[in-house]
C-alpha cells in the first residue's frame, strides 16, 4: 500500500487492494460568481478542471477518482453555475474513471441531488482507503476511524509565500503532522454519541494527519503562517492531537520545504 505525490500537481494517489484512487479536494466550481459580484468576470472553470483531472487520471492510471468535499462553492443552496458546471464535469470525468466518489464539504449543500447518478456520495465524516482514512475535514470522523496511520483531508487550502531568486512566490502546499492517537481518541469521545463507541484507554502511539492542498485554480489559499493563531480550522487540527507548528511542509511534489515552526515565510506585498 501506498501513497504518492504527483509532480506539481495538488493531488495524491493511494493504491489499496489492487485499485488506485485519485485524491483531490476543495474544486470550488461556481467561484467565479462570488469574482464576478466583485466585478471580477473569469470565464467558467468547469471546463480547464476537467481537463486536469482527466490528465492526471490518465498520468496517474487511477480507477477511482475521489472528490474530497467543496466541489462546488455555493455554501447555501446551488448556484446555476454550479448545477451547469458540476454536472458537465462528472460527465466528462465518469467516461475516463471507473468510479467517482464524492466526500461532502462545508460547501457541498444540495450536492447529492446534482451528482445524481454520475457519482457515489458518501459520508462527509469519511472512508476508509486501506491503512488512509479520507474526508474533506470540516467535521470529526467517525470513530472507526481511529486505527487507520493516516488522516487525509482538505477544507484548510494551505499555502506558503516563499522566497526564490526571481522574487517571492506564493505557492500551493501540503502539510503533513505527526499527533497523538491517544489525545485524538479522547476528542472523538467528546462528541455527542460517541463515548460509548470504543474504549479511550485502548487507544495509543502515533497518527499522522496530511492536508492536502486545494485543487480549485481560482478560490484563495490560507498563509500557513497564519494557521497556528486560526481559530478556522479543521476539528482535527483542534483536538490538541496535533501541533501545526510541526508540520512539514511539501510542496505539491511532495518536496520537503521544511518545519512549519521553523521556516521564515515572507509577507506578501
Amino acid at each position: 500500500m501506498a501513497l504518492r505525490f504527483l509532480d506539481q500537481q495538488p493531488a495524491v494517489v493511494i493504491e489499496s487492494s489492487g485499485r488506485r484512487y485519485l485524491l483531490v479536494t476543495d474544486v470550488h466550481l461556481g467561484y467565479e460568481l462570488e469574482l464576478a459580484s466583485k466585478g471580477i468576470r473569469v470565464p467558467p472553470q468547469a471546463p480547464k478542471v476537467t481537463g486536469y483531472l482527466l490528465g492526471l487520471g490518465e498520468r496517474s492510471g487511477a480507477e477511482v477518482l475521489v472528490l474530497m468535499g467543496d466541489v462546488k462553492h455555493r455554501v447555501t443552496g446551488v448556484s446555476w453555475r454550479e448545477e451547469v458546471g458540476v454536472r458537465a464535469m462528472l460527465e466528462g470525468l465518469s467516461k475516463a474513471f471507473e468510479e467517482i466518489v464524492v466526500l461532502p464539504g462545508n460547501h457541498d449543500a444540495g450536492i447529492s441531488e446534482l451528482i445524481g447518478g454520475l457519482g457515489r456520495v458518501a459520508g462527509s465524516r469519511g472512508i476508509r482507503i486501506g491503512e488512509y482514512w479520507v474526508m474533506h475535514g470540516h467535521t470529526w470522523p467517525l470513530p472507526e476511524s481511529l486505527n487507520a496511520k493516516t488522516y487525509v483531508i482538505g477544507h484548510t487550502h494551505p499555502t506558503a509565500v516563499i522566497r526564490t531568486p526571481e522574487g517571492n512566490v506564493r505557492m500551493k502546499v501540503h502539510l503533513l503532522i505527526e499527533g497523538s492517537r491517544s489525545r485524538l481518541a479522547r476528542a472523538v469521545a467528546s462528541r455527542p454519541g460517541y463515548s460509548e463507541a470504543f474504549a479511550v484507554s485502548r487507544v495509543r502511539g502515533r497518527v499522522r494527519l496530511l492536508i492536502l492542498a486545494h485543487f480549485s485554480p481560482m478560490a484563495p489559499g490560507v498563509d500557513v503562517s497564519a494557521l497556528p493563531s486560526s481559530g478556522r480550522t479543521s476539528p482535527l487540527l483542534r483536538s490538541g492531537a496535533f501541533n501545526v507548528l510541526d508540520a512539514d511542509v511539501l510542496s505539491t511534489s511532495g518536496e520537503l520545504l521544511g518545519r512549519l515552526g521553523e521556516l521564515e515565510f515572507e509577507e506578501e506585498a
